[in-house]
């Protein structure tokens, strides 16, 4: 497959998927791959010895176990480093992976896979050209990325395409037949796509990991979009059953509404929260088969909760777009569904929440409190007459006759002043 072969907009694995694998590892590019993602991305920089390392930083600090300038590493000491996996991403990855040269991710993915490079650096977009050349690589199958003009013009006068990064100004980009301008996704409008289109210029967005926000982009006209969370954005992730956290690695459009939560290796699960934290985060790759009818089963179970608070719950959120959640801030736009709380005593509440705002509309006192360790089933029936949340083995119950939104397919879960965790997620 080439550049111009993919459907319009499509979506380019940030830094290889930073949400999803380590970023900028051969061991991420090749789970990327492997999940049918059609371009990936590197950020290249030039090492001291004249090697070009692939990594995003200026220094190695965020990334390794090391610290210092990338610039001063040769490509020995570049795969001596080692990459702090477990403290980054967390979840299932080990440390010990190595950051890759460029050369080695031309050689495994070259003419296999679309690449999309940035030229960190004044001096690194000359010798990734002729790297590129040495390897062999089909100008159909790669796009270059900098935000030097310089660059972008030595990139063409060698044949090679490339987004000029940071630039609005279609006049110039045509006139130096740059065939791309590549913007955050904040400076995006439609009228800029309609300049570009009629000068035959595409343009490439950064970074964009929630669909409501991908959706009005698709809108203005973008032709490609960068992606943290590239199989959620292509939209291609969805699951309504299986054991979602047993691998214990982020799955696609797990995102932070007010943090990701973290894995409890323990007992394979994953939770959030604590004593003196509210919590929200989207589980983006479930999908119910009817949005606006279907039933959520989960395991909920309580941990260290804040001594005498009656506020004390686990939440699950449904909404009806991806926007995020902040709970009990009164300051999430377009936040839209309903809020299901199990507290620590027992009871059990269904909220509305419009943009955000939490309004009570039933609940049900007189439940068993919830023994620390333990887990509680907890099922959600939606239907187009209401939503009925049943919780314990005793059967718990609270129903409402409210259908403001439908349907609500997107699921949060969360936390308020207790650590929670979560298990055996089934969507029917």
């Amino acid at each position: 497959m080439d550049f111009a072969d993919l459907r319009r907009p499509f979506v380019i694995a940030h830094r290889g998927g930073a949400l999803q694998v380590p970023e900028h590892t051969m061991e991420g590019y090749r789970v990327a791959v492997g999940q049918g993602l059609a371009v990936i991305e590197q950020d290249v920089s030039t090492l001291a010895d004249g090697g070009l390392g692939v990594m995003h930083d200026g220094t190695v600090d965020r990334m390794t176990t090391s610290s210092g300038n990338v610039a001063d590493h040769t490509s020995v000491s570049w795969k001596q480093l080692d990459i702090d996996a477990s403290v980054i991403l967390g979840g299932g990855w080990p440390d010990g992976l190595r950051p890759p040269l460029f050369d080695e991710v031309l050689t495994e993915f070259g003419n296999r896979v679309l690449l999309c490079a940035e030229a960190k650096g004044k001096d690194a977009m000359a010798p990734m050209l002729d790297a590129l050349d040495r390897r062999g690589l089909r100008p159909e199958t790669v796009l270059l990325q900098s935000y030097s003009l310089a660059d972008c013009q030595l990139a063409r006068s060698r044949g090679w395409a490339v987004i000029w990064l940071g630039s609005a100004d279609v006049a110039w980009a045509a006139a130096e037949d740059i065939g791309w301008i590549g913007l955050e996704a904040g400076q995006v409008t439609s009228a800029v796509c309609t300049q570009a289109h009629a000068a035959g210029i595409e343009v490439a967005c950064h970074t964009v990991n929630r669909r409501h926000q991908r959706d009005a982009l698709v809108a203005d006209g973008v032709d490609a979009i960068f992606s943290d969370d590239p199989v959620y954005i292509a939209g291609d992730a969805g699951s309504r059953t299986s054991d979602l956290f047993a691998r214990q690695v982020w799955l696609p459009g797990m995102l932070p509404d007010t943090d990701r939560g973290r894995f409890h290796p323990d007992d394979a699960t994953w939770g959030s929260g604590g004593p003196d934290s509210v919590t929200s985060t989207l589980m983006g790759f479930l999908a119910p088969p009817d949005p606006a009818a279907f039933t959520l089963d989960l395991d909920l179970r309580m941990d260290e909760a804040r001594a005498g608070g009656p506020t004390c719950c686990g939440s699950v959120l449904l909404t009806t777009d991806d926007h995020p959640y902040v709970p009990l801030s009164g300051a999430s736009p377009g936040a839209d569904g309903y809020r299901v709380l199990l507290r620590a005593d027992g009871d059990l509440e269904v909220h509305r929440v419009t943009g955000g705002i939490s309004t009570a509309l039933a609940s049900s006192t007189g439940g068993a409190a919830l023994r620390t360790g333990s887990y509680v089933p907890l099922r959600i029936t939606v239907s187009r007459a209401g939503l009925v949340a049943r919780a314990g083995n005793g059967g718990t119950t609270v129903t409402v006759a409210d259908t403001t939104f439908r349907p609500v397919p997107v699921v949060h879960l969360g936390s308020a002043f207790a650590g929670v965790r979560f298990r055996n997620l089934v969507v029917t």
